[in-house]
C-alpha cells in the first residue's frame, strides 16, 4: 500500500509518523505528559451535582455564568489542544498549525471572561448577535430576490424560514434576550446590538491587562500566519509546487505529507497556550497549583528555545 496510491489513508503513513515520533521525541513526551495533567484539572473543577468526587478542589458556582463560562471554554481549549496533537502526529501538520488559530482564540476569550461577569456576558452575546446578523442578511436576500427577482436560496427555504417566525418577530426575540444580560456596551448609541470581535476583545484585555502584552505580539504573528490557512490563502500553494530553476516554471508537485510543514513549533505554541490558560484557570479558582504550572512553563522553555520556536514568534 503505497503513499502515493492511499494518502495519509494509507498503511504506508506510519513511516512519515515514526520519522516524526524520532525526530521531536521530547517534545511528543512532554506534549503527552502535560495532556495528562490537563486532564486531572477538569475533574477538580467541576459544575455541583450530586456526584463529586471527594477529592474535588473546587466547584463551579451554580448559576454562575462566569464561573460556567470559564470552565466550558477551558474543556473546549483541551479538546482543540488535543485535536492539534492529534493531527500532528499523523502528519497533518499544517492543519495542526491552523487548529492553533482556534485555541489561540479559546485563550483570549478565557483571559477576556476572567476580567468580570459583563466580560463574560458581552462575550457570550456573540452567539446571539450572529443570530441578528442571519436574520437581518435572510430578510435583505429576501427582498432583493422579490424586487430583482433574483433566487439565492430555493423558495422554499426562505418562506420556511420567515413562515415560522417574521423577521419582526427574529429580531425581537433577539433583542429581548441581548437585553436580559443587562450590559449597555452589547448595543450601539442607535439602538443596533454590537459585535466585540477577537480584535476589540484583544484590545480590552490589553488596557485592563498590561502584563499581556504578549497576546497582541501573538494576534500580529503567529495568530495571522495561523490564519492563511484557514481561509485558503494562495500563499499556502507555495507549499505543493516545485519550481523547474531553468525556466522558472511548475515542473511538479508536492502530494501527500511530502507537502506538509513539519515543523515542531505549532505542538509547542499549543502547549504555551494552554500553559496561560492554566494561569488564567489559577487566577481565576486559584486552581491549578502555581507550581506546578511553573514547573510545566520552565520545560516549555527549554523545548522552546532548542526548536528557535520564540525567534520564530517575534
Amino acid at each position: 500500500m503505497f503513499i502515493d496510491e492511499y494518502g495519509f489513508l494509507g498503511k504506508d503513513i506510519k513511516q512519515y509518523e515514526r520519522k516524526l515520533e524520532t525526530q521531536y521525541k521530547d517534545v511528543f513526551n512532554f506534549c503527552e505528559e502535560f495532556n495528562r495533567y490537563l486532564n486531572t484539572i477538569q475533574f477538580k473543577i467541576i459544575k455541583k451535582n450530586d456526584n463529586i468526587s471527594p477529592d474535588t478542589i473546587i466547584s463551579v458556582a451554580k448559576n454562575d455564568i462566569q464561573d460556567g463560562t470559564i470552565y466550558a471554554i477551558f474543556l473546549k481549549s483541551l479538546t482543540t489542544f488535543q485535536s492539534i496533537y492529534f493531527l500532528f502526529k499523523h502528519c497533518f501538520c499544517n492543519n495542526a498549525e491552523n487548529s492553533c488559530r482556534i485555541l489561540f482564540e479559546e485563550m483570549v476569550n478565557i483571559y477576556y471572561c476572567g476580567l468580570g461577569e459583563d466580560k463574560t456576558k458581552i462575550y457570550l452575546s456573540e452567539a446571539e448577535i450572529f443570530e441578528y446578523n442571519k436574520n437581518e442578511l435572510l430578510y435583505k436576500i429576501m427582498k432583493e430576490r422579490k424586487k430583482k427577482k433574483i433566487r439565492y436560496f430555493p423558495d422554499n427555504d426562505l418562506e420556511s424560514h420567515f413562515k415560522e417566525k417574521s423577521y419582526d418577530e427574529r429580531k425581537k426575540l433577539i433583542i429581548d434576550k441581548l437585553k436580559k444580560y443587562n450590559v449597555n456596551d452589547i448595543f450601539s448609541e442607535n439602538g443596533k446590538p454590537k459585535s466585540f470581535n477577537l480584535k476589540k476583545r484583544i484590545e480590552q484585555l490589553m488596557e485592563q491587562r498590561k502584563d499581556l502584552e504578549m497576546v497582541a505580539n501573538y494576534y500580529c504573528t503567529f495568530y495571522k500566519i495561523a490564519s492563511l490557512g484557514i481561509h485558503s490563502s494562495p500563499d499556502n500553494l507555495n507549499r505543493y509546487w516545485i519550481f523547474d530553476n531553468n525556466t522558472g516554471g511548475i515542473k511538479d508537485f508536492h502530494r501527500g505529507p511530502r507537502a506538509e510543514n513539519c515543523e515542531i513549533n505549532c505542538i509547542i505554541a499549543s502547549i504555551h497556550f494552554m500553559i496561560m490558560i492554566t494561569e488564567c484557570l489559577f487566577a481565576y479558582f486559584k486552581y491549578p497549583k502555581k507550581e506546578d504550572i511553573s514547573q510545566f512553563w520552565e520545560i516549555t522553555k527549554k523545548l522552546g528555545s532548542k526548536y528557535k520556536y520564540f525567534e520564530n514568534i517575534k
